[in-house]
């Protein structure tokens, strides 16, 4: 999660029972995880309102993408009909 790997999480757990305690690390880890979960669920929230602000903002660029795709597309069929002197036949040349 973290990138912290088996023998960190040895020495912060170890750590803690030092620096708190054997009868107060119950309370502590329950703060703890208390904590996490709260952080959790307000990222949760600020991704989503991203998200929402975002999405009026993606379908109007992905039109704009569509269109210039098209264009570019359009405009190398007809240099390369230019090119080889060929008539597509569909009054595009």
């Amino acid at each position: 999660m973290f990138g912290i790997g088996l023998p960190e999480f040895i020495i912060i757990a170890l750590l803690v029972v030092i620096v708190v305690g054997p009868e107060q690390l119950p309370d502590v880890m329950r703060k703890g995880v208390a904590f996490v979960r709260e952080a959790r669920r307000h990222l949760s929230e600020i991704k989503d309102a991203v998200d929402q602000q975002t999405a009026s903002i993606k379908e109007p660029l992905q039109d704009i993408q569509k269109e210039i795709r098209n264009d570019f597309a359009e405009s190398d069929l007809k240099e390369t009909d230019e090119k080889s002197g060929t008539d597509r036949g569909d009054g595009k040349s």
